[in-house]
């Protein structure tokens, strides 16, 4: 396509990388991820040519929902993708304002990497916005490396101080937070100054936001980490029986000892395909369908993991509310770990976090929309002991109300007990 900047390429074996965009309102969140998207060459040629030199065109690319369009902002969470020659992105676009946090918290759930949108032209004195520092907070909260990218350079005439007031600050931000090596760098969404390519400032000589993204590690798949499969569907045919799911951590190959779960009966691995081809060996964010050497009681909901899992039945997670109706004591909720359902209650709020001065409010007998707060969680059958830092595919969990089937809290386990 004219005028791409990375041109696509087929069958190319490149890492993965899952980021989100973070930051306040009108940050420009959404006009860089348009900028992304045109100037690495993945829209169609009636697509780029619609694009002007308004950022509104920009952000339309992601800004899907009519609603979205009528009012200029982002309301829930748009996904888009992209590759470089390095890599391949898989973009979520999450909402700026306060009363969709929740919407943020379900995109940082999926991601590696927070690229947190500063406007340059509104931050004076080094002062971030309110829903900046919260948008940091959750990043951290839940792991992500964090990229700043400091937009609407072109405003301030890139201004050198300008930029460095804003690196300062959200220098003391990271301390505060304890997020380490965090990386900002000027930019133009609109004009795509140091997006993909270089431009703007004279006197930065440091990397793009694209070559940041690349460079960081995040959380990503640990394919060294041991053996979690969480079986989604059994398929039987005339002589065999499949077990299929996405294997979450680890890998899996032919002649393999594992355990089935929740009871831990002792299994080996037959044979592994990958799309109805028989492998050697299959890693983390493969879906697949495997054998064992001889039939087993797995149904949905089982786990086959690496000998040595542990399974509780109480964990201390830490729950964003996403529910408008607030956690009530006496209601039993169904929890959701991969594809294991068992019933769980909230047996006890240990804090929650104040995610505007980052301090932990303790004594709170209420959970209402958007709070994060670490609780004691007691369910009726046993769940995977995995922690969300060790193990993110299985660290992260969902709780449903039985009766309406409404997401009422999204989670991640940082202690089993």
């Amino acid at each position: 396509m004219d005028g791409a900047i990375f041109p696509l390429r087929a069958g190319a074996e490149t890492r993965q990388i899952r980021f989100m965009t973070a930051g306040s309102v009108d940050d420009g969140k959404s006009t860089l991820i348009g900028r992304l998207l045109l100037d690495s060459g993945v829209l169609m040629r009636d697509q780029a040519d619609s694009i002007g030199d308004d950022a509104e065109d920009l952000a339309a690319l992601t800004d899907g929902l009519e609603a979205e369009r009528a009012q200029g902002i982002t309301i829930d969470v748009a996904y888009r993708y992209f590759e470089t020659p390095h890599a391949s992105f898989i973009i979520a676009d999450a909402p700026g304002h306060e009363q969709y946090t929740r919407n943020m918290v379900t995109a940082a759930s999926a991601s590696d990497v927070a690229v947190i949108v500063i406007d340059a032209s509104r931050v004076e004195g080094g002062v971030l916005k309110r829903q900046t520092r919260r948008h940091a907070a959750i990043a951290a909260l839940m792991g992500l490396d964090v990229i700043v990218a400091v937009n609407k350079m072109d405003l301030v005439d890139w201004s050198r101080e300008r930029f460095e007031d804003i690196e300062t600050a959200f220098a003391d931000l990271a301390g505060t937070l304890k997020l380490s090596g965090v990386t900002c760098v000027p930019v133009s969404a609109r004009r795509g100054d140091n997006v993909v390519r270089r431009g703007g400032a004279e006197w930065w000589d440091g990397p793009t936001l694209v070559e940041l993204i690349e460079q960081s590690q995040g959380p990503a798949t640990r394919h060294d980490a041991p053996l979690r499969l969480p079986i989604q569907a059994v398929l039987r045919d005339v002589t065999s029986r499949f077990y299929v799911g996405r294997v979450e951590a680890g890998s899996i190959r032919p002649g393999e000892s594992v355990v089935l779960g929740p009871h831990a009966y002792p299994a080996t691995v037959a044979s592994v395909r990958v799309g109805g081809r028989a492998v050697s060996r299959a890693e983390a964010g493969t879906s697949v369908a495997i054998e064992f050497d001889d039939e087993r009681d797995v149904t949905r909901g089982d786990v086959v993991a690496a000998p040595g899992v542990r399974y509780v039945r109480s964990v201390v997670a830490d729950l964003c509310w996403l529910d408008e109706t607030p956690w009530s004591r006496s209601r039993r909720y169904v929890l959701r770990q991969g594809t294991l359902e068992t019933q769980v209650l909230i047996e006890e709020i240990n804090f929650v976090h104040d995610v505007e001065d980052f301090s932990r409010r303790a004594g709170a007998s209420s959970l209402s929309l958007n709070d994060i707060a670490s609780v004691r969680l007691v369910t009726r059958d046993p769940i995977l002991a995995d922690v969300f830092s060790e193990s993110p595919g299985t660290g992260a969990i969902a709780l449903f109300d039985p009766q309406t089937n409404q997401t009422c809290a999204a989670g991640m386990i940082r202690e089993a007990t």
